[in-house]
């Protein structure tokens, strides 16, 4: 099957959430011998040079990205306040890349499209134009939740005016979308029943983040107890948000009882503010060369989400490394996960805190939880699980 994969941003390395969830889909796809093609949209200011990734990966999926400017541009976004379109997407759409996707349609026949995520949609119009390729959109969030719950959280009333507008007009965007392609391939089950509620009638699937299992670091470094972290993308608001929140409201109260704990900080373009949070209990690592080896010998993973949507990849990657997970509920949607099982739920300060210092007084309960996660991502979340389902609903778009 011929496949080309539309990334709203470069997927190599998989280091991030959206990058992971694309990279596996695309490992996936060519294992099965599928013919894939990715083009991925490259961030001006952040730019990720193609000669970098490995010529290996370049050559098996035919990648090649295309430069965008995303900043957000003050002028253009007040002008925006009178068009009734949404900004959020709007900064997403460019000639370039239009002009681009025309000449490889017009080059090269597709069976399958897929539209990764809600950015990449302003460009069905030139693809239905030169292609009858079968049009897939895989939803990674429901982007509008995020804006909506970002906006209930502001206490400034022009900022919450604001970011309710930029909601309303994503929601109504977002719903639009749905039936303007072919297939809806969902990232959870929480995010599928939302859209077909709203009139999604289209075939659909939910196609949840794979995640392989994980070799053990050289040296394979003893767990240090009372050792907590959080991983994560720092350019996204919902994580910068749930920081703040956490190094602001649990994490004192943490220290007040264990003051010997120590919480590390790390993600990608980690903002230089956050570095005013290092102190003798908080380290901020900010971007790390290997996930794998920085989760290694820490105890807790923390994932402190007030908004969002879709799924924290981080906590799939978390329960595969057999860490002892700790989130709000928020955080922790989609993913099927039980609370005492095989991850730990608290919403308000005062009971993170506890389930915190909890996990390092009992270390042996805390590590029942992170093997219990791991079985439970074995089980549910592997490649060999998840990828032959698309494949099949790939294939249903021919049948007779």
């Amino acid at each position: 099957m011929r496949v080309l994969q539309l990334c709203h941003k470069i997927p190599y390395p998989p280091a991030d959430g959206g990058s992971i969830a694309m990279h596996q889909i695309t490992e996936g796809l060519w294992k099965a011998n599928h013919n894939v093609k990715v083009i991925a949209l490259n961030f001006k200011g952040c730019e990720i040079c193609p000669d970098d990734i490995p010529e290996d990966y370049r050559n098996k999926v035919r990648f090649e990205a295309q430069t965008i400017d995303t900043r957000i541009k003050p002028w253009q976004a007040f002008l925006n306040l009178f068009s009734g379109k949404s900004y959020n997407v709007e900064r997403f759409f460019s000639k370039a890349m239009e002009r681009r996707l025309e000449l490889v349609l017009c080059e090269e026949e597709f069976d399958i499209i897929q539209l990764e995520g809600l950015y990449l949609t302003p460009y069905i119009a030139v693809i239905r134009k030169h292609s009858s390729a079968k049009l897939l959109y895989r939803s990674h969030n429901i982007e509008h939740f995020i804006w909506e719950r970002m906006a209930a959280a502001a206490r400034n009333p022009l900022m919450r005016w604001y970011l309710r507008l930029l909601a309303s007009r994503l929601k109504k965007f977002e719903m639009e979308v749905v039936h303007q392609v072919d297939g809806l391939v969902a990232i959870s089950p929480l995010d599928l029943e939302f859209f077909k509620k709203n009139g999604c009638d289209q075939p659909a699937l939910v196609v949840p983040v794979t995640m392989p299992r994980l070799e053990q670091p050289e040296g394979n470094p003893e767990v240090k107890t009372g050792t907590v972290f959080h991983l994560g993308s720092m350019d996204w608001r919902p994580n910068q948000e749930g920081i703040e929140w956490f190094l602001e409201k649990v994490w004192p109260l943490v220290v007040k009882q264990a003051p010997e704990m120590k919480f590390f900080l790390a993600g990608k373009r980690l903002p230089p503010k956050y570095f005013r949070y290092a102190s003798n209990n908080v380290v901020v690592a900010g971007e790390v060369p290997s996930a794998l080896d920085f989760m290694a010998d820490k105890q807790i993973m923390v994932v402190p989400l007030l908004s969002g949507g879709g799924m924290r990849v981080k906590i799939i990657e978390g329960m595969a490394a057999a860490k002892t997970i700790i989130s709000t509920t928020i955080g922790a949607e989609g993913i099927g996960c039980e609370d005492g099982r095989q991850i730990l739920l608290a919403d308000q300060p005062a009971d993170m805190a506890r389930l915190i210092v909890e996990c390092r007084n009992d270390p042996a309960m805390a590590a029942k939880i992170g093997q219990a996660a791991l079985v439970f991502v074995k089980q549910y979340y592997s490649p060999e699980t998840v990828m032959p389902k698309l494949t099949r609903f790939y294939e249903g778009f021919f049948k007779e």
